[in-house]
């Protein structure tokens, strides 16, 4: 195994100008204080400045405080910052990468710990697992672990069955790349299922069509059917031009006649009153002084004026002449547009004739009126070979996984790996004095035990330190600290509290650091006087941070932060 271990933790709050730091000692570090000192505060943020969702820091906590991690990894040293949703790492003072994108901040992680888990979500597909399951088999929270349900961090649901892969990742069951595999697999086969429903419905439907429109032999002979088609495509395009001309022009003539008509029949009735103006006239002829009949208008009755009304009279009828002319003229263009237009009649009639003519089973029309179905079948057609091309490769790229995991599996190993699990789980069992009927455990090696009462506690403790024990033989990966969180309130009498602490202080993996928090300093027959060996005590209630330490810890981190904030390549959400 390659060891991560916690080095020191900074926190520091603008807003009280306050700050803290926490030394962690290099092999064991016991973190002793009552409730509201700050225990769970401290412990949780190891956890969130990776950007892990952990549980509520206490009501009166600071959610803008800034906090940093220094770190190891085997022999090289970082420092891990955040302030707000602003994460960056550094070593040796130098700014590595910034980031506010949480989906950025997996894949550096992920690069840094070498924690390659992809998984499937539920609605995005395959993605790296969160830095919180890198910690996870490994953290055990006052809230969230001392129970059945993998409750340590929140918002882990965005994984489908993230349990199994993540505990034999840790376990080195199995490997990187045999659940990449898994995780590509699983995503053809629910691409595949995709398919397989998008197929379904199109069966469907082509036998909905089939069934309401039965598709019928076209034609006998192909090359006469194309001949026949040519011509019926020619007649058809030329009857249509000539129809839409002919319409044209007879809507022109008869309008134009209409008009004439019209103003004939004006001129009629202008003729017919000057007509009785004259014999109005003639009647008064001795008179000097006419009065109009009408309007009551005195006019002057001279031999001029009677002459010009007979001139007015002249050039009506020269104009009626004229137009009786034009209209003979357009009635007989209206004739000919309507002999014109009997003629395009009579060559729709043979095309609709040609059209009615057998072919084979069907007439032309019904080839005709068919094509928009047939294009129907068609078109149901391809798709239908586009989807069973989509299906093969699906199918093709499914089995190459299959086989992929196959090569990946080592069966002996694996079993290997959960007797020893299983072995070392009922060894610390016993230890902590667990009830006889959580000594034991089979099945998966995510499945914790669920058993209550104050033995289950110890079984869960049991658990956590027989995954450690066997990561720590078989994993060639990076094994984050043993942090455990606040062991004694779930219902641990005076004799099983003493009972838990040597066995936590007692039973941790060589080269795994152990952080405790406690609510009592240990027992006094378990020395910290090793070497790496450190306690730290929480005393005063709701003042984890200090005034005195609010400087020093500025110093370190605020120009850090600063350089952060200004990196040029800081990736945005």
């Amino acid at each position: 195994m390659k060891s991560l271990r916690f080095v020191k933790l900074s926190l520091s709050s603008e807003s009280e100008r306050k700050a803290r730091t926490i030394q962690w000692g290099e092999t064991k570090t016991v973190l002793v204080g009552g409730n509201h000192t700050g225990k769970s505060t401290v412990l949780r943020h190891l956890f969130a400045v990776f950007g892990c969702e952990t549980r509520s820091m206490g009501k009166v906590w600071d959610l803008q405080a800034h906090a940093a991690v220094d770190f190891e990894l085997e022999d090289h040293q970082y420092r891990m910052l955040r302030a707000g949703d602003l994460f960056a790492l550094f070593a040796a003072g130098e700014l590595l990468w910034a980031t506010r994108s949480k989906g950025a901040l997996r894949n550096k992680l992920s690069e840094l710990f070498d924690f390659v888990l992809p998984l499937t979500t539920k609605t995005e597909g395959v993605k790296l697992a969160r830095p919180s399951l890198f910690f996870l088999p490994f953290f055990i929270d006052q809230d969230g672990s001392w129970d059945a349900g993998w409750n340590t961090f929140l918002r882990l649901n965005e994984f489908q069955l993230w349990q199994k892969p993540t505990i034999e990742l840790a376990l080195d069951i199995r490997s990187s790349a045999y659940w990449k595999a898994f995780s590509e697999l699983s995503e053809e086969r629910r691409a595949g299922e995709a398919l397989a429903q998008e197929h379904s419905v199109l069966k469907k439907a082509r036998e909905n069509l089939s069934e309401l429109f039965p598709r019928k032999p076209w034609f006998v002979d192909g090359i006469a059917f194309r001949r026949e088609l040519r011509e019926l495509e020619t007649q058809a395009s030329d009857l249509s031009e000539h129809q839409d001309k002919l319409r044209a022009e007879l809507t022109e003539v008869t309008t134009a006649r209409d008009v004439l008509i019209t103003q004939l029949r004006l001129l009629e009735e202008a003729l017919k009153d000057h007509q009785q103006d004259m014999v109005f006239l003639d009647e008064h002829s001795a008179e000097n002084e006419l009065v109009c009949p009408t309007c009551g208008t005195h006019h002057a009755a001279s031999f001029h004026q009677r002459l010009e009304l007979d001139a007015e009279a002249d050039d009506l009828r020269q104009v009626r002449a004229r137009m009786k002319v034009s209209l003979r003229r357009e009635e007989k263009r209206l004739e000919d547009v309507a002999r014109a237009l009997q003629v395009v009649d009579s060559k729709a009639t043979e095309l609709d004739k040609l059209l009615a003519e057998p072919k084979g089973s069907m007439s032309l029309r019904e080839i005709v009126n068919r094509a928009g179905t047939e294009r129907a079948h068609f078109a149901f057609e391809s798709q239908e070979a586009r989807l069973n091309e989509s299906i093969g490769a699906n199918f093709g790229q499914q089995r190459l996984l299959e086989m992929q995991l196959t090569s990946l599996s080592d069966a002996k190993r694996a079993k290997s790996i959960r007797a020893t699990f299983n072995a070392l789980y009922a060894q610390f069992a016993r230890e902590l004095e667990v009830p006889p009927s959580l000594q034991s455990r089979r099945g998966e090696v995510n499945a914790r035990p669920k058993e209550g009462g104050s033995g289950g506690p110890r079984a869960i403790l049991a658990y956590y330190f027989a995954l450690s024990h066997t990561a720590a033989r078989f994993a060639n990966g990076y094994i984050p600290p043993l942090v455990i969180d606040s062991p004694h309130p779930k219902a641990q009498d005076e004799l099983n509290r003493p009972l838990v602490t040597k066995f936590i202080l007692r039973n941790a993996v060589e080269g795994q650091q152990v952080i405790v928090g406690l609510e009592e300093p240990p027992p006094e027959d378990v020395s910290l006087n090793g070497s790496g060996e450190q306690r730290v005590d929480l005393t005063e209630k709701f003042k984890l941070l200090r005034e005195d330490q609010y400087n020093d810890v500025g110093r370190r981190l605020f120009p850090q932060i600063l350089k952060a904030q200004q990196a040029r390549k800081l990736e945005t959400p």
